[in-house]
């Protein structure tokens, strides 16, 4: 399953994949052995990318900073006239990536996105915006606290320029709730579990925070656990909008909780699991950006699930692009339950979800049957010990065994993101798929 038919694409789309492809080919030296896998036009275009590999971190690692580079361009004059720089990924040290940042082209592919959602399409872009995120992932870094005008940097306001959560102290709350009624920002973007830290603070302390247009989450996966206090403290739209430093912005969520594929910017090529482990709803996606002229990314693997819509009509009216119903988190993040079904962090998330006092929590798998959990708690919570384990067991079966703490911080990766359930043993994930 490549593009499922159920999702309407315009001709439009398929000249920009065709031109996207054929540029990569002939002219990106990365891709020059990829020509001898390639069909050719005599069969349809959806078989010409499927016969092609996919795009990985280390092959991107391995051609920098020439090989993605299209039409011949001069790396060394765009750097020089400032068109394009150099930017890292925030993932850990074994797949932190160095890629070619055209800021441009970035732009224009949020501007689209924005399109995508009813409250965000009614603001001009760009907005005043307040980030909260790792500075890892993007903004300022200091160990030392910045006043506001070093953090602030034309329309954007930083608030956070500390690598890690477990660094903010109570100073540095009561400083971001008197920033957002300062700056009083049209959006917020941030990362969904650095902003419900500061909404469970809020909710303690008896402070109200700033409500924005709209909320935009991004960087990382976004948990049920999360959005309620978000939602308690605030009464904007929250938006999903997905993408990767790699590939720009490739999915948006619509007012009706979808998230629609930003057409004039992706192509998108869905992979089923196999039917045991949730296919063929279920699957992964290698997206191929388009119009950028410093970088062709072609089938680049995101990492992450998706869950496709199950028809091609959503309730807001966007009829063109596939329809994704949720990301289900990273595929390398999943768990098994005894019986060797694949259970996604979104499954563990859902059923966590449901206990009453949960602040946060992360879940390793250690065998096939012995899973270990630290849980975060509010303030008079109670024991739930039991409860979770309950809950766990009827994710996981009841031959499952599970070792669960109480702590008093969870701490996020060395990307400064919250992995929320991983296997510690040897899996084959490729064999997953149909």
């Amino acid at each position: 399953m490549i593009l499922p038919h159920r999702y309407n694409y315009p001709e439009s789309f398929q000249q920009r994949s065709l031109h996207t492809l054929d540029t990569a080919l002939q002219t990106a030296i990365a891709y020059q052995p990829w020509q001898e896998l390639d069909p050719g036009p005599g069969v349809s275009l959806d078989q010409r990318y499927d016969a092609l590999p996919e795009l990985s971190k280390q092959m991107i690692r391995d051609h920098f900073p020439w090989g993605l580079v299209p039409n011949h361009r001069d790396v060394r004059e765009g750097l020089l006239s400032e068109a394009i720089e150099y930017t890292f990924t925030s993932g850990t040290t074994g797949d932190r990536v160095v890629n070619i940042w055209d800021q441009d082209w970035w732009d224009r592919s949020e501007a689209s996105a924005w399109q995508l959602n009813a409250h965000l399409a009614k603001l001009t872009y760009p907005q005043r915006e307040a980030k909260l995120a790792s500075s890892l992932n993007v903004g300022i870094s200091c160990e030392e606290d910045l006043p506001l005008s070093s953090r602030l940097v034309g329309n954007r306001l930083y608030l956070n320029e500390k690598i890690n959560m477990v660094q903010w102290m109570p100073r540095h709350y009561r400083r971001m709730a008197e920033e957002l009624q300062l700056f009083k920002p049209v959006i917020i973007e941030t990362n969904p579990s650095l902003l419900a830290h500061l909404a469970y603070w809020a909710l303690d302390e008896g402070v109200k925070l700033f409500t924005p247009r709209v909320i935009v989450f991004t960087y990382e996966f976004i948990s049920q656990i999360h959005l309620a206090p978000i939602r308690k403290l605030f009464s904007c739209p929250l938006i999903s909008s997905y993408g990767t430093t790699e590939t720009g912005f490739v999915l948006e969520e619509c007012e009706a909780g979808h998230l629609h594929q930003n057409l004039p910017f992706c192509r998108i090529d869905f992979y089923p699991l196999k039917d045991r482990y949730g296919g063929p709803e279920l699957g992964r996606m290698l997206v191929t950006t388009f119009d950028n002229p410093w970088n062709t990314v072609i089938r680049f693997d995101t990492g992450d699930l998706i869950r496709l819509y199950p028809t091609g009509i959503c309730s807001c009216g966007r009829s063109e692009g596939m329809i994704v119903q949720r990301i289900e988190g990273r595929l390398t993040n999943s768990t098994f339950t005894t019986k060797g079904e694949l259970v996604t962090t979104w499954d563990v998330d859902q059923a966590l979800a449901t206990l009453e006092g949960l602040r946060d929590y992360h879940m390793e798998q250690q065998t096939e049957n012995l899973y270990q959990l630290e849980i975060m708690l509010a303030p008079g919570a109670g024991d739930l010990l039991q409860e979770t384990g309950i809950i766990l067991q009827n994710l996981y079966g009841h031959d499952a065994r599970f070792d669960i703490r109480v702590v008093e911080q969870i701490l996020p990766g060395p990307a400064g993101k919250f992995r929320r359930t991983q296997t510690n043993f040897a899996v084959d994930w490729g064999s997953l798929f149909a």
